[in-house]
């Protein structure tokens, strides 16, 4: 067999790291089950509480997602009654808010959340510090 040098020897990092976010997006998606979210959406519910009133635009740019991404992750939520846009009539920009219920949602939400991330700081042991902290420095790539 002929040895090719366009074949990597070493594991490709973005294939890993993708393979990692789904593992890890699984555990925060199966704590989150009880109260009929995913983390995205959790995400999100958090993003609206804290930047009350946002459009799609902000909160895209808040979240970094894409705008289309976003607005397919916003649809259940607001089907759901989780979230309400209270946007003048006419007017193309949303205006974004937890309803009652998606207070709630949050409210029961969080300690389930809270526990996902504490097994997954657990099971990263002192890594979780680095770990954080390279994702901040990632952020920053342009």
């Amino acid at each position: 067999m002929q040895h090719r040098d366009y074949i990597p020897e070493t594991p490709c990092v973005c294939i890993n790291l993708r393979r990692i976010a789904q593992k890890v997006t699984e555990l925060y998606d199966k704590a989150l089950k009880p109260v009929g979210i995913t983390v995205n959406q959790y995400s999100l519910l958090v993003n609206i509480s804290k930047i009350e009133g946002c459009g799609t635009g902000e909160l895209a740019r808040q979240v970094r997602l894409e705008k289309s991404t976003l607005v397919r992750t916003l649809q259940p939520l607001l089907r759901e009654g989780f979230i309400l846009d209270r946007a003048s009539g006419g007017r193309r920009r949303r205006c974004l808010y937890l309803s009652p219920t998606g207070e709630e949602v949050l409210k029961a939400a969080f300690p389930l959340w809270n526990r996902a991330q504490e097994e997954v700081a657990a099971r990263l042991r002192g890594s979780h510090t680095n770990l954080m902290e390279l994702f901040e420095e990632i952020d920053l790539w342009e």
